[in-house]
């Protein structure tokens, strides 16, 4: 089993004890072909077989580049955590109105958590942390946590420049994540397609909740 003490980065791409020449041309088309049956079939009905048909490898190609099924679930969960937490805080670091600035980055994060490719791979880690515990960790430190810290950043250089008071701006970034993923964020885990209210609406009236307390609270120091 992979652990996350055996996780780094080199070269922008995860590698494993085990794995090697993860970032080539042969070793991104594992990673492509794994994404699919992952996302088709689960992480428990996926087997190295497969995915070495589908890639178009050898199992000893396959294996010479990851060791096993945990090290390139590890690897492509680590990879896509990473692109789908890019767009999160990075035009917003310096947008003048801040509360534009969060609503950007409100609406960034819930399209990347609860649409699409990034609420199935919530699912599939979720489901399978049981079987696989390190998962958690790994997904954790490459998705959720570089969110909290760019949503950090927005809300210190807010700070900075004197439009919030914000004492702590990883508890306020955690806050504020827990604000306006709300009720919508449940229900499409639950696949349920209904909310009590508009999306657009809820978010909007988190922000502002969000703004009124960061405003009119005093620093604690």
């Amino acid at each position: 089993m992979v652990t996350h003490a055996q996780l780094t980065r080199a070269g922008g791409v995860p590698q494993y004890g085990g794995v090697r020449d993860a970032g080539n041309a042969r070793g991104d088309r594992i990673l492509a072909a794994a994404r699919t049956l992952f996302l088709k079939l689960g992480y428990g009905e996926t087997s190295m077989d497969a995915i070495a048909r589908q890639a178009a490898v050898s199992k000893a190609t396959l294996y010479s580049h990851f060791a096993g099924k945990d090290a390139l679930f590890a690897a492509l969960v680590v990879t896509e955590c990473r692109h789908l937490s890019d767009a999160i805080g990075r035009r917003a670091l310096d947008e003048p109105d801040i509360r534009d600035a969060l609503l950007r980055v409100a609406h960034d994060f819930n399209n990347l958590l609860c649409t699409g490719y990034g609420l199935t791979m919530y699912r599939i880690v979720v489901a399978e942390v049981p079987r696989f515990p390190e998962l958690g960790r790994i997904f954790y430190d490459s998705g959720p946590s570089i969110m909290i810290d760019r949503i950090a950043a927005v809300l210190r250089r807010a700070t900075e420049r004197g439009l919030l008071k914000v004492r702590d701006p990883r508890i306020a970034a955690i806050q504020f994540i827990s604000l306006v993923r709300g009720e919508l964020h449940l229900t499409r885990v639950l696949g349920l397609k209904k909310t009590s209210k508009n999306p657009a609406d809820y978010i909007e009236a988190s922000v502002d909740l969000f703004l009124a307390g960061c405003r009119a609270g005093k620093m604690r120091k």
